[in-house]
C-alpha cells in the first residue's frame, strides 16, 4: 500500500526530537585541532546517527560498481585535504558513487562523501570535479551539520518542521506529476524523496536536498575554493560547474539539481564565484598545468560514467540529455560497443513515443544501424544481437532476425529470456526463415 504524505510526515516527525537548550554555533574547523581533535558529546551522537542512516541508505541505493573510479575520486580528495584535517584521527573520508541521474552530491558529518552519476557526468575536467568534492569536504571540516543542528535547536525550530513540510511538498509534487502523466518527473521525485524523506533519513535530507542555508553553503564554496587553490587546481573552472548545471540541454524533464538548488540559486552562485575570483586572482601558469589536472586519468575514469548515466536518462525519458551524453562518450570512446548499443536503445525509445510513422521508421532504422555497429565492435556481446533480432523480426526481415536471435541464445544460454528467444528461433525455423 502506498504511504500517504501525511503518513510520511508523521513518521518522520516522530524521529526528529527538538530540544531548546542554547549551545554555541561558533565552532572551529576540525583541521584547527589537527591530531588532537576529538568530537564533542553531541557531535559524537550526531556521527552515530549519521552512521545508522548511512547503513539504511546503502541498503536502498544502487552503488555504481567501479572500484577504480572510487580510488580516483579518493585520490582527488587526498590532494584537496589540508594537513590539519588529514592529521585528525577521527575523520577519514570515503567516497561512494550512487547510480542516479540527479545532479547531486552530499556528505555525512563523519566523512562519508556521496556523489551521483548525474553530477559526475556533467563534469568536464578534474578541476570541476574538485569543485564539487572540495565543497562537500568543507561541510565536513567546518562541522556544518552540527552547527546547523545547534542553530536549529537554539531557535526552537529544529529540523522537524522543515523536514515534515518537505515530505508533504515532495509527495504532493510526485502525485501531481503522476496525475499529469509525467512519469519521468514522478520517478525522479519518487527515487529521491521516498528514499531520503520517506525513510526518515533526517541527515541525508539536510545534506542532499535542503542544504544548510546561504551562509554555510557559501562558506563551503569559499572553503572549497581555498582547498582547490592550495592543491593547484584551476579556480577559473569553478563557476563553470554551476553554469553547466544551469544548462537543461533542451530537456523539459531535466535531472533535478538538488545539491545546487534552483536556477536562481545557481545563477547567484555563478555570480558569487566570479566575485571570489576577482578578489583572488588565479596564477595563469598554475591554471594551465595539465600535469596538475591529469586529463587522461579524468577521461578514463569519468567517460564510462557519462555513458552509463545516459542509460539512466533513457530509462527516465530524458532523451535529449541522454543523446548529449552519448555523443560526448562517443567522442572520447569512438570504438566502445556499449555506447553504440545505448544509442540504439535511445533511438528505439524515441520511436516508441514518436507519432509520425515515417519518423518512427527512420528511428528504428537508425537503431538497427547502431546495433550493427555495436556487433561489429564486439560480436560476443549478447544484448545487441537480441535487440537487433527483435527489431528485424518486427520489420519482417525474418532470415536476418533468426540469425541474430540465434547468436543471442548461443552467447547467453543462461539469460532469463533465453528460453523465450529460443522459441522465436524455433518458430522461424519451422516457417523456413532460418538458414
Amino acid at each position: 500500500m502506498r504511504r500517504t504524505p501525511m503518513f510520511r510526515a508523521v513518521a518522520l516527525a516522530t524521529l526528529l526530537a527538538v530540544t531548546s537548550s542554547c549551545v554555541s554555533t561558533q565552532l572551529p574547523p576540525v583541521s584547527a585541532s589537527g591530531g588532537g581533535f576529538e568530537p564533542l558529546p553531541d557531535e559524537a551522537e550526531l556521527w552515530d546517527q549519521a552512521r545508522d542512516e548511512e547503513e539504511q541508505l546503502l541498503e536502498k541505493v544502487t552503488l555504481y560498481d567501479d572500484p577504480l573510479l572510487e580510488s580516483y575520486l579518493e585520490e582527488v580528495v587526498v590532494r584537496l585535504n589540508p594537513p590539519g584535517m588529514a592529521a585528525n584521527p577521527a575523520i577519514r573520508y570515503r567516497v561512494r558513487v550512487i547510480e542516479d541521474p540527479t545532479l547531486n552530491a552530499f556528505a555525512y558529518p563523519h566523512g562519508a562523501l556521496y556523489v551521483h552519476t548525474g553530477i559526475l557526468a556533467r563534469m568536464e575536467n578534474e578541476d570541476q570535479l574538485a569543485t564539487v568534492l572540495a565543497h562537500e569536504m568543507t561541510h565536513v571540516e567546518n562541522r556544518h551539520m552540527l552547527r546547523y543542528q545547534r542553530s536549529a535547536r537554539n531557535k526552537q525550530v529544529g529540523l522537524m518542521v522543515a523536514a515534515v513540510a518537505a515530505s508533504v511538498i515532495a509527495a504532493d509534487a510526485e502525485w501531481d506529476a503522476l496525475s499529469d502523466g509525467d512519469w519521468a518527473k514522478a520517478a525522479t521525485i519518487d527515487v529521491v524523496s521516498d528514499l531520503i524523506i520517506g525513510l526518515g533519513l533526517q541527515l541525508a535530507f539536510l545534506a542532499s536536498i535542503k542544504g544548510y542555508g546561504r551562509g554555510l553553503e557559501w562558506e563551503a564554496d569559499e572553503g572549497g575554493f581555498a582547498k582547490m587553490g592550495d592543491a593547484g587546481y584551476d579556480l577559473t573552472e569553478a563557476p563553470k560547474v554551476y553554469q553547466a548545471l544551469l544548462d537543461d540541454r533542451g530537456e523539459p524533464k531535466r535531472a533535478a539539481a538538488f545539491f545546487f538548488g534552483s536556477h536562481p540559486r545557481l545563477s547567484e552562485r555563478v555570480a558569487n564565484t566570479k566575485q571570489y575570483l576577482a578578489e583572488h586572482p588565479v596564477d595563469p601558469v598554475q591554471a594551465s598545468s595539465e600535469e596538475a589536472t591529469r586529463p587522461d586519468t579524468f577521461e578514463r575514469r569519468i567517460m564510462p560514467v557519462v555513458r552509463d548515466n545516459a542509460r539512466l536518462n533513457i530509462e527516465r525519458g530524458r532523451f535529449q540529455l541522454a543523446e548529449s551524453e552519448l555523443e560526448r562518450a562517443s567522442e572520447w570512446m569512438p570504438e566502445d560497443p556499449e555506447t553504440r548499443f545505448l544509442m540504439g536503445r535511445l533511438r528505439l525509445a524515441e520511436a516508441d513515443v514518436e507519432k509520425d510513422p515515417e519518423n518512427q521508421r527512420r528511428l528504428r532504422l537508425d537503431a538497427a544501424d547502431a546495433f550493427r555497429e555495436a556487433i561489429r565492435m564486439d560480436a560476443d556481446r549478447p544484448a545487441p544481437h537480441r535487440e537487433l533480432g527483435l527489431l528485424l523480426y518486427d520489420q519482417e526481415a525474418y532470415r536476418e532476425a533468426c540469425t541474430e536471435l540465434g547468436y543471442y541464445v548461443e552467447l547467453a544460454p543462461d539469460a532469463d529470456d533465453a528460453d523465450r528467444v529460443q522459441d522465436y528461433v524455433l518458430e522461424l525455423r519451422e516457417d523456413g526463415h532460418c538458414r
